[in-house]
């Protein structure tokens, strides 16, 4: 799979904490997710002017990067690798073929029944 053809194809999400003052005044906080489908496009997310931005459109009183997930598809298989701040997350879904199991799974059973059969 080829996750990137060139610099600029790059797919994924970055999430953003934002964090609240409560009447109680105890620390409340949101996710919101923004897609990106080219690097140029996650870099300007990134900035310290988009990140104010967020902040004063959502009245949140903190914001804060919360992962970064890069996307690549190929067919029915897609990967997912997301970073947090410490530590990173890989992910694989793939549609399988499974349309010959069942005739895998009657020949297995035929073969142990035959085996079966001669030593008993």
């Amino acid at each position: 799979m080829e996750y990137t053809k060139h610099g600029n194809s790059v797919e994924g999400y970055i999430t953003f904490n934002l964090y609240f003052e409560t009447f109680d005044y105890k620390e409340d906080s949101l996710l919101e997710q923004i897609k990106f489908t080219t690097a140029k496009e996650l870099f300007n997310i990134m900035q310290p002017d988009f990140i104010e931005e967020l902040k004063q459109e959502n009245g949140a009183e903190q914001v804060e990067i919360h992962d970064i997930t890069f996307r690549a598809k190929e067919g029915d298989t897609e990967a997912f690798i997301t970073m947090y701040d410490n530590s990173g997350n890989y992910r694989i879904s793939t549609n399988l073929d499974v349309s010959g199991l069942d005739s895998e799974y009657k020949e297995t059973l035929l073969g142990i029944k035959d085996i079966l059969g001669k030593k008993i």
